[in-house]
């Protein structure tokens, strides 16, 4: 390799840039990495001293070339910019005149980096006759730098192209530009491909603006599983700003998107959502899930007027909502909601034995301790945690009261379980992203002589299925990174329908979700609110015609 002379070049250099031989000082700048850095930043004094045209025509060759060593591009991309932002005329006229692509690529960056709002006429007319698609996604992503709303229409075009990285330009430039046109375009782009509408959601979500937002509040009523849960994911970021959109999907009556809206302000844990959910509960919503979700919201919240309404839903007749009602009156227990649930389970009726059940069940600790100062109430606990609940249930139970000093009454209900135990017969996971509702899987499935498997993540009931090889899976629909569908298609690669029966359980009764969880390889669909009857019937159902064949 001949040794560069840094004199020599340092002296060519200022005779190209007299001279004005742009072809001359590129081929002496190509050597720039050859020399020391005093000789680089030399040079580079000499050229940005120069007429900017020049300059800018001769950097924007270099840069073309894409071949110089990272710090001298870096050092010849800065000296560029700082040129640019002096005359920007000068870059768009040399935009106006070139019709090499590496040259337009550079120049269309350089015109978005510097936001020049003149180019954007010229940057729409190079793109409609462009067809290099590289230089086409440097020109919409510049359109999307600079802003400006007159180009929405032209890059709403690449939203359908058959290119996937213009597609992904569009997309953010549309972004970008956030005028209600550009976030409504995004918006009609949504279900035509997954990864595509995590990224159209994703944009969305980062400009937080009023028309964004409630775009990603629709996308609660889509069809498709993977736009919900994203739009939820955004939602619950976004967080107080999202509420007021929220609030307003409790007027409808689609029990749907009122359980996803009661799930996301129940999580998002904003106080301005109570009043909304009381007065939803007030109207008494027919659909249990509705009532099972708002109490479950509730629960999350510091619900301090008005608790009476807690109080109320203890005796809902679906035990669903009876166990979501109790957490949330546990979770803000004060001294009217005491008084209100000893007046409800204070007589031995058997009306009430479902309330101090549930209560139970639900490991509600603070309502628990005080019931048990009552005669009445603590005569039926010990009997029903001693024999009828779930060993997990039992034993949070004793150490509750061991660390209450009632250790006689732990020592009480041990005695009873060793006489009474026995082994389960099936072993069955149940998945479900809701910890209630693992809660009520748990009793449940006890209750019918199950040994219940429980998880809250679907991505370790997965990992986990081969391992210990359940008799039967229930899971939910709508769940975090993996939906039920997505679960249902991981454990098919391994055991098939006779030899593993799964159920979905959901909230909806989507079609586009049931066929897909058909598809998958789902045994059967039943809704919520489920019994322990429920369950019964569809481990009876599909047990025994696996024996059978």
């Amino acid at each position: 390799m001949t040794e560069i002379n840094a004199r020599e070049l340092i002296e060519e250099l200022q005779f190209d840039i007299k001279t004005g031989d742009k072809l001359k000082a590129h081929l002496v700048l190509k050597h720039l990495a050859d020399v020391d850095p005093s000789t680089r930043k030399v040079a580079l004094l000499h050229l940005a001293r120069a007429e900017t045209a020049f300059t800018i025509s001769v950097l924007t060759g270099l840069l073309a070339d894409c071949k110089q060593d990272e710090s001298v591009w870096s050092m010849f991309r800065e000296t560029l910019f700082a040129k640019a932002l002096e005359n920007p005329e000068v870059v768009l006229d040399l935009m106006r005149r070139e019709v090499r692509p590496n040259h337009r690529m550079i120049l269309a960056e350089l015109l978005g980096e510097i936001g020049h709002e003149e180019a954007v006429p010229t940057l729409m007319s190079v793109l409609h006759e462009e067809q290099d698609e590289q230089v086409l996604r440097s020109l919409i992503d510049a359109l999307g730098q600079i802003g400006d709303p007159v180009a929405t229409t032209s890059i709403s075009e690449y939203l359908y192209s058959s290119n996937a990285e213009l597609i992904i330009a569009a997309i953010g430039a549309l972004g970008q530009i956030a005028t209600p046109t550009a976030i409504q375009r995004l918006s009609e782009k949504l279900g035509a491909d997954p990864d595509l509408d995590i990224i159209i959601l994703d944009v969305l979500a980062s400009t937080q603006l009023p028309e964004a937002m409630e775009q990603l509040n629709n996308c609660l009523s889509s069809q498709h599983a993977h736009v919900r849960n994203a739009a939820k994911r955004h939602l619950v970021e976004i967080g107080a700003k999202s509420v007021p959109f929220l609030i307003e999907n409790l007027r409808h009556q689609d029990p749907d998107l009122l359980i996803h809206t009661l799930n996301l302000l129940g999580e998002i844990g904003d106080e301005s959502a109570i009043a909304p959910i009381r007065k939803l509960l007030h109207n008494e919503p027919a659909d249990a899930n509705v009532r099972f979700a708002a109490y479950e919201a509730l629960g999350r919240l510091p619900v301090q007027k008005g608790a009476i309404t807690l109080a109320q839903g203890l005796e809902d007749p679906v035990e669903n909502v009876r166990t979501a009602a109790a957490k949330a009156i546990d979770f803000n227990y004060n001294t009217i909601l005491a008084a209100g649930v000893k007046n409800m389970i204070r007589a031995e009726d058997p009306k009430t034995r479902p309330i101090g059940k549930t209560i139970i069940d639900a490991q509600c600790d603070n309502i628990f301790l005080d019931l048990m100062e009552t005669s009445e109430f603590r005569r039926f606990a010990l009997d029903y945690i001693g024999r009828g609940v779930h060993s997990d249930i039992r034993e949070h139970y004793i150490d509750l009261l061991r660390s209450n000093d009632m250790t006689a009454l732990a020592d009480q209900i041990s005695r009873q379980a060793a006489e009474d135990d026995q082994a389960p017969n099936l072993k069955v996971f149940a998945v479900d992203d809701s910890k209630m509702i693992l809660n009520i899987y748990r009793s449940s499935l006890h209750q019918i002589g199950c040994e219940p498997v429980l998880f809250a993540n679907p991505q370790e009931a997965v990992a986990k299925v081969r391992e210990i090889e359940p008799d039967f899976i229930f899971t939910d629909l709508n769940m975090p990174e993996m939906t039920g569908v997505d679960l249902i298609r991981a454990v098919r690669r391994w055991f098939d329908k006779d030899k593993l029966p799964i159920v979905m359980v959901t909230t909806q009764n989507e079609c586009s979700d049931n066929e897909a969880a058909m598809q998958a390889g789902a045994n059967q669909i039943i809704n919520k609110p489920f019994t322990a009857e429920t369950l019964k019937k569809a481990l009876d159902t599909f047990l025994a015609s696996s024996k059978a064949a």
